[in-house]
């Protein structure tokens, strides 16, 4: 339901529609904020560990970096008292176990505001946002239907005390949202949410001129499928390994921006593609476990340098669909955390060791070209592999590791809920064939949950793969050389071109 004044709404939108008409070009600032969005380079401020500084010592570290916003995963009030008078534009969060008791009572909506906005009147909150990559997970669906209500109670609090204008209510979301993603122009939002749940969404955030925030990672996506996805594709280079994809009018040079079109399209497709989106986060982890060359800081250096300096140039270069459009960008992250579950990765996406000292020289202005930076070693593999800044300022253009033959398999070490909401979601919306591990299929024994697991996930896998597909399922999923056909089972394997 659209909440704002129906006469300066509708005379705004006159405008809108013959500044369009005019132009012809349709851009992501189709309805402005109602607040200055700086363009500066934003950070996520994530914090489970036990060993990185606090609240104050982690502003005045942002500070000193340059960054202009930051986003937090709670409302935790040290972390809003030491954002005052830091000049920093804060995204800040409801955390999913919140949403169902916001979505159905004003007054508990109410009261968040109270307790988490209204107190801190010297820190630049901009953005509520209401669940993280919700969309993800299977087992929360019932909490899925509770998001846009919740956003409504909230901004009916905003408007109530006059904070609507500068304070938005928005949601940010993974691009597993899509159910078709390649080329970018077929991005299509699953079945399972496009009309009942995105649509709805998407219209709230654009009546109330609030931005969608996308989570993108090139870096799921290439360390899925490196074969077909080239490491130059992934890190914006453009080295000898670049294939651009030609998508219509559009050309492609990079996956982030493919992804994000992809989103766009989607967007499209139900109405709301002027909607203005965010990069919720992205990034690159600088370590990862044994065999993952790729998890490693040079090339966690290039993909984030280069990212800065596309998202700050000037003109912006936005996408190619939203061409000379500024998205706000937020990288994840500013810390390594010691403490995050799931593969040695997600411990390793920081720009910041835990003391606060740099993994890896970054200049968040946007200045520094490459070969302004001191040279960075990239590891050794089985393939020598070039230098990053080789070819005209390129990653290495031989891939880390040979993938030929590789299948999605279940990870040992998968929760067995986790493992059993992941094998649900790749034989329902992910659309596997399963048939094969039905009761009386030749991949039924064993029947275990494992077992089953390994041949949905290969089979969305192999057929998705070309499309950006990953090997992932939130960690329960893990690629293997070794072929996990048995018997009359035989995996799905399809030979890349």
């Amino acid at each position: 339901m659209t909440r704002t004044n129906s006469d300066s709404y509708w005379l705004a939108r006159g405008l809108l529609i013959l500044t369009l008409l005019a132009s012809c070009v349709l851009t992501s600032s189709a309805l402005d904020n109602d607040f200055t969005e700086d363009h500066t380079i934003g950070i996520n401020y994530g914090r489970i560990a036990d060993n990185i500084p606090n609240p104050v010592q982690a502003v005045a570290l942002m500070r000193q970096m340059n960054i202009g916003k930051v986003r937090i995963y709670d409302a935790d009030p040290e972390v809003l008292s030491a954002l005052s008078d830091s000049g920093l534009q804060l995204a800040m969060s409801v955390t999913h176990d919140l949403i169902g008791g916001i979505s159905q009572d004003a007054n508990t909506a109410d009261q968040w505001i109270a307790n988490n906005v209204v107190p801190y009147p010297r820190t630049q909150i901009r953005f509520i946002i209401v669940g993280n990559e919700l969309f993800s997970y299977p087992a929360l669906n019932l909490t899925w239907y509770q998001v846009l209500p919740a956003m409504n109670n909230l901004h009916d609090s905003l408007v109530k005390r006059g904070l609507s204008d500068t304070v938005k209510i928005t949601t940010s979301l993974a691009v597993d949202i899509l159910g078709d993603s390649y080329p970018p122009s077929a991005g299509q939002f699953r079945d399972d949410i496009q009309w009942p749940l995105m649509k709805p969404i998407l219209a709230f955030i654009y009546n109330t001129h609030s931005t969608f925030f996308v989570n993108c990672y090139p870096f799921l996506a290439w360390n899925s499928n490196p074969t077909d996805i080239s490491v130059d594709y992934a890190l914006f280079g453009n080295g000898p390994t670049l294939v651009p994809v030609q998508d219509g009018n559009y050309v492609y040079k990079s996956l982030l921006d493919a992804q994000l079109d992809a989103v766009i399209s989607a967007m499209e497709k139900v109405g709301y593609g002027d909607t203005k989106i965010a990069v919720g986060e992205t990034g690159w982890p600088s370590a990862g476990d044994q065999g993952q060359t790729g998890a490693n800081p040079a090339y966690a250096a290039y993909y984030n340098r280069r990212l800065v300096r596309r998202v700050l140039s000037s003109p912006p270069a936005g996408t190619p669909k939203r061409a000379g459009v500024f998205i706000p960008t937020y990288l994840f992250a500013l810390f390594n955390e010691d403490l995050k579950p799931g593969p040695t990765t997600e411990q390793h996406w920081g720009l910041l060791y835990s003391n606060g000292s740099e993994v890896y020289p970054i200049d968040l202005t946007g200045q520094l070209q490459d070969d302004a930076y001191p040279p960075l070693q990239v590891p050794e593999t089985s393939d020598p592999s070039t230098d990053p800044k080789t070819s005209a300022g390129a990653p290495a253009t031989s891939q880390p590791f040979d993938t030929a033959g590789t299948w999605c398999i279940a990870n040992p070490a998968a929760d067995p809920v986790a493992l059993q909401n992941a094998l649900d979601y790749a034989c329902g919306s992910g659309g596997a064939d399963c048939a094969p591990i039905q009761n009386g299929g030749l991949c039924y024994q064993p029947d275990t949950l494992p077992a089953h697991s390994s041949y949905a996930f290969n089979q969305y896998y192999q057929t998705q793969k070309k499309g950006g597909g990953t090997c992932d399922f939130g960690g329960t999923a893990q690629l293997t050389a070794q072929n996990p056909s048995s018997g009359t089972c035989v995996f799905l394997y399809i030979p890349e071109n």
